[in-house]
C-alpha cells in the first residue's frame, strides 16, 4: 500500500486592510523557487544575448569599415542636397546655420588633437591650376593662412583609398575659422573628387564648386576623411590636393600629398 504524499511546505502570508478581518494566503515554497529559478535563467539569457550582439557588432564592423564611411558619405550627400535646395529658394549659396543667425557648430570639430599618423606632404605646385573658378580669391602674399593640414594618413581598404588629415586652428581660444574643403584625388587620366556632388562634370566653367565642399567650423581641431576609388592597384592613386576656402570665397592654402610613384 503506497504511503501518503507529505505536504510540501508553504509560505503564510496574511494581508491586513483597514478593519476587515485578515486574508491569509499560503504560497508554496516550491513555486518561490521556482520562480528565483526561472528570473535567474531569463536574466542570464539576456546578458549571453547582449554580449553575442555586441561582439557581432563589432565583428562586423572591423571586418568592414568601409560601411562606415560609405554612411558618412551618403550622410555628407544628404546636407550637400539640402544646401542646394536652401540656396536656390534663398537664391544664394547658404551655410549651416543655427536658429539665433550664428553659424552652426560643426559636429566633426574637436577640442582634443587626434593621433597623429603618418603623412609626406610637399609643397603645393606654383600657382594654382586653371581648373578654380573666376570668383576665387586667392590669398594675399605672405598672408599666414589660420588653419593648417597636418598628420595626413592613407589606408587601403579593397580597393578603396581612405585618406584622412587634421585640420588644425593656428590660434586656439582667438576665434574660429569656417569654410568649405574640397578633396581631389588624382590618378593618371582619372579624377576622384570629396565630397560627392562637388564636381561641375555637367556644367559649369570651373571644375568643381568650392560652395559644396565639406562644411567645416573649427576652433582648435578637426578631421577630414575622404574615400577615393576604385582603384585596379595602390600604385594608381599618385596625388591628393586639398584645398580650403572660407565662407567667402578666398582660398585659405592648397596642399598636396604624393603618393605612388
Amino acid at each position: 500500500m503506497a504511503e501518503p504524499r507529505k505536504p510540501g511546505k508553504s509560505l503564510t502570508v496574511q494581508v491586513h486592510h483597514g478593519n476587515l478581518d485578515p486574508r491569509t494566503f499560503q504560497i508554496p515554497v516550491a513555486w518561490i523557487s521556482r520562480a528565483g529559478w526561472i528570473a535567474w535563467i531569463l536574466a542570464l539569457t539576456a546578458i549571453f544575448s547582449s554580449v553575442y550582439a555586441i561582439r557581432t557588432y563589432f565583428a562586423d564592423r572591423s571586418a568592414r569599415p568601409e560601411l562606415v564611411t560609405e554612411l558618412e558619405n551618403e550622410i555628407q550627400n544628404l546636407k550637400i542636397a539640402l544646401e542646394k535646395k536652401s540656396s536656390l529658394l534663398a537664391g544664394s549659396p547658404s551655410s549651416p546655420q543655427a536658429e539665433d543667425g550664428a553659424p552652426a557648430p560643426d559636429p566633426n570639430a574637436s577640442t582634443e588633437k587626434p593621433v597623429d599618423a603618418p603623412g609626406i606632404p610637399i609643397e603645393g605646385k606654383d600657382g594654382v591650376w586653371s581648373g578654380l573658378a573666376d570668383q576665387i580669391k586667392l590669398p594675399a602674399p605672405g598672408q599666414v593662412p589660420a588653419i593648417r593640414l597636418q598628420d595626413a594618413k592613407l589606408e587601403w581598404k579593397g580597393k578603396y583609398a581612405l585618406f584622412s588629415l587634421n585640420v588644425q586652428y593656428q590660434n586656439p581660444g582667438k576665434g574660429v575659422q569656417q569654410g568649405h574643403l574640397v578633396v581631389l584625388g588624382r590618378s593618371g587620366d582619372r579624377l576622384f573628387a570629396h565630397p560627392d556632388g562637388v564636381l561641375n562634370v555637367t556644367s559649369g566653367a570651373s571644375l568643381f564648386d568650392a560652395n559644396r565642399g565639406e562644411y567645416f567650423s573649427v576652433s582648435h581641431f578637426r578631421v577630414l576623411r575622404a574615400r577615393f576609388g576604385p582603384f585596379e592597384s595602390q600604385e594608381q592613386l599618385q596625388e591628393i590636393q586639398v584645398f580650403a576656402f572660407d565662407l567667402n570665397n578666398h582660398l585659405i592654402l592648397v596642399q598636396t600629398f604624393r603618393y605612388g610613384k
